[in-house]
């Protein structure tokens, strides 16, 4: 099994899985000791209960790194008792996620449910920008109305607004904001696309430009995370899931060599093993890769391509060298890059 790192310390606990739906633990015999123990986890696949090699279990806050082995095991040893967040990754399978109580030792399994949801965690609705006709500066606090569908929303300081899981078809949508002049407009919603629009206010009863409608694709994990923010702020390249669907890459790194200054290097040990590498001069050297936030640790053991199927992502974003990485993901180590990998997510 590969550990990345390993080693944690050695006592007893009882494991309570928050989220999971999963049977009662198989506990092994007690130990004397109180203060930490070493339990094992067993991820098997929901439809077959074949185990599943190859996840990796990430343990907040102590922040180490597994991956399962052939028989879907891995070890939490000599983990401190007390309560931890425990995430499962897998290419080919949903993201699962929830809460771990320890107070003794024991054995438990996970079941995790294979990724077949081509449109799953897609968003269908409206977003867009309130500006002011004359200055060109945000208006923030207008009320976006679709009373139809009984959704309310109001610009925030940037004058940006969301409507998010409108039905498709036409809405009728109305902005207003005390000062300016109201303004209606029909605007179309597709099925697994979200409207784009830049919306002008006026003070004076003029006669305004008509909206400016674009239309895209927006992801709820991707909306949260800030990526079409940055996006839009122009630093970095970004792909996000209809780039995917119109390559259609065989491995993730297949949809970033197309980028300027990405290398896919074969591992010397296995040559139809490709690693992602930024240029560097005249070599290359490996970036610091995030997936949904959590930095992967151990990625010499390992390809993205192991880890991340591409069905599975939602966006990517790529920074060579520290220009523009986002403040959360910069520091130490990140002088070669970052990766931020976004995967999708239901509901």
């Amino acid at each position: 099994m590969k550990q990345v790192p390993s080693g944690l310390a050695s006592a007893a606990m009882l494991l309570l899985l928050a989220g999971f739906a999963c049977p009662r633990p198989v506990l092994a015999q007690e130990s004397r000791e109180t203060d930490a123990v070493t339990v094992t986890g067993n991820v098997v696949d929901e439809v077959t209960r074949q185990p599943v090699e190859g996840v990796i279990v990430v343990v907040d806050p102590l922040d180490f790194t597994f991956v399962t082995d052939a028989g879907g095991q891995f070890v939490l040893e000599s983990i401190p008792l007390g309560a931890y967040e425990l995430e499962l990754i897998h290419k080919d399978y949903e993201r699962l996620e929830g809460d771990l109580r320890v107070v003794r030792h024991g054995e438990f399994s996970l079941a995790m449910t294979p990724a077949d949801y081509p449109y799953e965690g897609m968003m269908t609705g409206i977003v867009g920008r309130v500006t002011d006709r004359v200055s060109g500066d945000p208006v923030p606090e207008v009320v976006v109305n679709v009373a139809e569908a009984g959704h309310v929303a109001r610009t925030d300081a940037d004058g940006r607004f969301m409507l998010p899981e409108l039905m498709p078809g036409r809405h009728e949508v109305a902005f207003s904001h005390l000062g300016y002049q109201p303004r209606s407009e029909s605007i179309r919603v597709q099925t697994g696309h979200v409207t784009n629009v830049q919306v002008v206010l006026a003070v004076d009863a003029i006669a305004l430009d008509a909206i400016e409608v674009a239309v895209d694709r927006r992801d709820r994990n991707l909306e949260s995370a800030g990526f079409y923010q940055r996006e839009e702020d122009g630093w970095g390249n970004f792909v996000d899931r209809e780039d995917i669907e119109n390559w259609n890459p065989i491995e993730l790194t297949d949809a970033l060599i197309r980028f300027p200054g990405v290398a896919i290097v074969a591992d010397a040990r296995s040559p139809i093993d490709r690693r992602l590498r930024f240029r560097r001069g005249r070599g290359t050297c490996s970036p610091r890769v995030y997936l949904d936030g959590v930095m992967l640790t151990g990625l010499r053991a390992f390809s993205i391509n192991d880890i991340v199927n591409p069905i599975s992502v939602a966006g990517i974003e790529m920074y060579r060298g520290v220009a523009g990485i986002p403040p959360q993901y910069s520091g130490l180590g990140t002088d070669c890059g970052v990766v931020l990998i976004w995967l999708r997510r239901g509901g």
